[in-house]
């Protein structure tokens, strides 16, 4: 039971890392005062070798001078020794280990001389210093222990929040957030895994709305694509009445409504998957804007509409040119299909700002950010034959592009206004 409890305990990464720290610490601790008790060790014994150099150099003056040896001190020892002790600095216990006594040899025209000093003092003050340091080591090591293991446990705690939240979004809770306190690191992780899942929940959302936008959108040229073949059968079997061309056209036309569907769904996926980077280019929004209406001014003339356009301090951006002169192209026939009879269309164009302007009925202010969904339903009044993916198109082109887009109210707040700011050239 305690060794699986410590085998659960030691797989938790906050606790091995306050163990790996604790060790590094008391080793650097124990080399450290390890160090400082030998150079202190050594400094004392080179003092009393100085001592001991000092006093041999007096002795063998006072022996030349006929005065014999001198010992001022009870810890101070002098004497002649014969050839055997060798030369040099030596430490010996004396009286049975209590005492420390440190020599000095050397030979002299009187003899074989030999200095010793009492070391007892000097052994003291290092069991003294020796016995601080072990307390001391030891004290540090215990409190720096509890120390590591709360800054542990705190650390695990927090990691077990972000733990915890993480499984409840693997789990399907996307509405979970971790929202850890703090401003470390950690907590920055958290805020960061909560924008991913608040963006992964407003995705599913989406995907969840576009699903049912898409069902409900193919149920109805699939439900009469069905009547109208469901009709024909009966009259080709009970009545005996051949299929008439005409039947064969309506049902072409609601195969081509289903296919055209999916196939702005596939055009719309593949632009918000940044697919087309690769063939952007310099385009001169001049330019485009004059091809667009070349192509599109006798469509909107043949509607009983007028086209507008104001082009001002036209500039060059960087992009596709295909697409861009799709988001036009759905810009003006949004305006067509959604506005008044015999409105103006108008579309201005100054710097790198375009602005398409309708005098339909608008669109609400809390609608505006549904609209740019994808088969969104929106009001009746904005209702048509279309996909519902016109200005879906128009945000999707506008993301790859790095532009702005943004839907206000029209003059006098009547209509509808597109704006679209493309980055200039310089700013890329």
């Amino acid at each position: 039971m305690f060794l699986s409890q410590l085998h659960r305990l030691l797989r938790l990464s906050a606790v091995r890392q306050a163990l790996g720290f604790l060790l590094l610490f008391t080793t650097i601790s124990i080399v450290a005062w390890g160090g400082t008790f030998f150079l202190v060790s050594r400094d004392m014994q080179r003092t009393v070798d100085a001592r001991l150099i000092d006093r041999m150099e007096a002795t063998i003056a006072s022996l030349d001078a006929g005065l014999g040896l001198v010992v001022s001190d009870s810890d101070e020892l002098a004497g002649f020794v014969d050839d055997t002790v060798r030369e040099g600095f030596r430490t010996e216990d004396i009286k049975g280990g209590s005492d420390e006594v440190r020599y000095l040899v050397r030979p002299t025209s009187h003899g074989r001389l030999q200095l010793g000093e009492n070391t007892e003092r000097q052994e003291e003050l290092r069991d003294i210093l020796a016995g601080g340091m072990q307390i001391s080591l030891a004290a540090t090591i215990f409190l720096t222990s509890l120390l590591g293991l709360w800054i542990a446990r705190r650390s695990q705690d927090r990691l077990n929040v972000v733990s915890s939240g993480l499984a409840k979004v693997a789990q399907g809770d996307l509405g979970a957030r971790i929202a850890l306190s703090g401003n470390d690191d950690l907590s920055l992780l958290a805020d960061r895994i909560d924008s991913t899942t608040a963006r992964l929940e407003t995705v599913v959302t989406q995907m969840r709305v576009q699903s049912s936008n898409i069902a409900h959108d193919l149920r109805t040229p699939l439900a009469r694509l069905r009547a109208q073949l469901e009709t024909n059968l009966l009259a080709l079997l009970e009545q005996d009445r051949p299929v008439q061309a005409e039947d064969l056209e309506g049902a072409l036309e609601q195969i081509d409504r289903l296919t055209g569907t999916f196939e702005a769904l596939l055009r719309l996926a593949r632009i918000e998957s940044g697919a087309g980077r690769d063939a952007f280019q310099t385009v001169h929004l001049k330019n485009l804007v004059s091809e667009v209406v070349d192509t599109y001014g006798p469509v909107v003339e043949e509607a009983g509409q007028t086209l507008d356009v104001t082009i001002q301090d036209a500039t060059s951006i960087s992009g596709d040119p295909d697409m861009l002169v799709q988001l036009l192209a759905n810009l003006i026939q949004n305006a067509l299909r959604h506005g008044a009879a015999q409105q103006t269309i108008s579309i201005r164009l100054h710097g790198p700002r375009l602005i398409v302007t309708d005098q339909g009925p608008g669109i609400p202010f809390e609608e505006r950010e549904n609209v740019l969904q994808p088969l969104h339903q929106g009001e009746a009044t904005r209702q048509g034959e279309g996909y519902g993916l016109g200005l879906s198109l128009v945000r999707a082109i506008s993301e790859l592009h790095g532009a702005e887009l943004s839907l206000s109210d029209g003059p006098n707040g009547r209509g509808l206004r597109v704006t679209v700011n493309f980055p200039k050239l310089t700013e890329l």
